[in-house]
């Protein structure tokens, strides 16, 4: 069962949303939630030897470093303001230099991590599936939870299931942390083939209902690129939250995702469970 939520703190639109997320979880399963904000001064700390240049460098790094200070505190402001609106009790952790050193430690204590698609680990940078997101899925043992621009309320379940080892394992952790039970999920099983999407998505269902979940077949018989299946699916359905594994059949495309994984989260069409 859910108990620990660790969010990672951001400006951009997604890591709203994911705060907002975050919080709604955490009322509905009584859940606890923490916030990470961290700025990664690493870059600017590492030897720059230029002849001449030595004073120009001092002081970017000083602008740099009350930049981070700025955003942090700006940071820790709206995310207290939240907690209280919210009535969630306000937890904090602020990070210099590493941020991903910094998540593995804090996800250790936690069940799952929720954030937007495109956090800034950095003052003066947005990337979208930045180079701290893809090391974060890789490495942190935890389910994460990505989320879009925009806040959703749509409460219900889609699982994208393939019958791969990773999709096993999404279902599981999903079920375990008993996220979504109150919620009607379908199982969405993608192939060219009928009867084998029926037959994948059969046995999912019947898993989720041993657990007590209000689970229901939805087998697609397409060609078409899954990951604009499931855009389909998910925008002619209102759903709430796409679950996923972090790999797909259709082989690795990156080191990290699939082919289907990797479009959906670099553009996501809901928050997305990611599990491998």
């Amino acid at each position: 069962m859910l108990k620990h939520i660790l969010v990672l703190l951001g400006e951009t639109q997604s890591s709203v949303a994911a705060r907002h997320y975050a919080f709604r979880l955490a009322r509905s399963m009584n859940a606890e939630v923490t916030g990470l904000a961290g700025v990664d001064l690493s870059y600017i700390e590492e030897p720059m030897l230029r002849f001449g240049l030595a004073d120009y460098i001092s002081q970017r790094e000083e602008n740099l470093k009350k930049q981070a200070d700025e955003l942090r505190k700006r940071l820790r402001l709206a995310y207290e303001r939240e907690c209280e609106s919210h009535c969630v009790t306000c937890e904090w952790i602020s990070v210099d230099g590493n941020p991903t050193d910094a998540l593995s430690q804090a996800i250790e204590t936690r069940d799952l991590l929720i954030t937007g698609h495109d956090p800034a680990c950095r003052s003066d940078v947005h990337e979208q599936l930045s180079e701290l997101l893809a090391k974060l899925l890789l490495i942190t043992p935890r389910p994460v939870i990505l989320c879009a621009d925009k806040t959703t309320v749509a409460q219900e379940i889609l699982i994208a299931y393939d019958g791969s080892i990773p999709a096993m394992r999404a279902v599981q952790l999903f079920a375990l942390l008993g996220l979504g039970r109150d919620h009607h999920v379908r199982i969405a099983s993608i192939d060219a083939d009928c009867e084998q999407a029926a037959r994948r998505a059969s046995g999912a269902v019947s898993y989720l209902r041993s657990h007590g979940y209000e689970a229901e077949a939805n087998p697609i018989a397409s060609s078409v690129d899954p990951a604009d299946v499931l855009r389909i699916e998910v925008a002619n359905r209102k759903i709430g939250t796409l679950v996923t594994g972090a790999y797909g059949r259709r082989g690795f495309r990156e080191r990290l995702f699939g082919s289907t994984t990797s479009a959906l989260v670099e553009n996501p069409p809901c928050p997305i469970f990611i599990y491998h």
